[in-house]
């Protein structure tokens, strides 16, 4: 894990952009996981400090008020081979609920 706010490595959920961040912290304080850290100096990016931990729930970037943040999913997410069918816990031979 490194110590940048702008990590590239596939498994940093969160890729925070150095130019539009003002650094207010907001995404600090949103995150439920809480794996965003403000650095020691004031003017730092903040700090994915367990990117593993991440919930990938989007509120830090909701909530950043310059667009500074966005959520890469990885690519086991986003290739969803479970039917839907089975994530509602319905049977073949059930109908998904209304």
């Amino acid at each position: 894990m490194t110590e940048q706010g702008t990590d590239t490595e596939p498994h940093n959920p969160i890729r925070i952009d150095p130019v539009a961040c003002i650094r207010c912290m907001i995404c600090d304080y949103v995150c439920p996981g809480d794996i965003i850290h403000k650095k020691p100096r004031n003017r730092d990016l903040p700090v994915v400090k367990f990117p593993d931990e991440c919930w990938y729930c989007g509120l830090c970037e909701q909530a950043c008020p310059t667009d500074a943040i966005t959520i890469v999913f990885p690519e086991h997410m986003l290739r969803c081979e479970t039917p839907v069918h089975s994530l509602l816990g319905v049977t073949d031979e059930e109908e998904p609920p209304a």
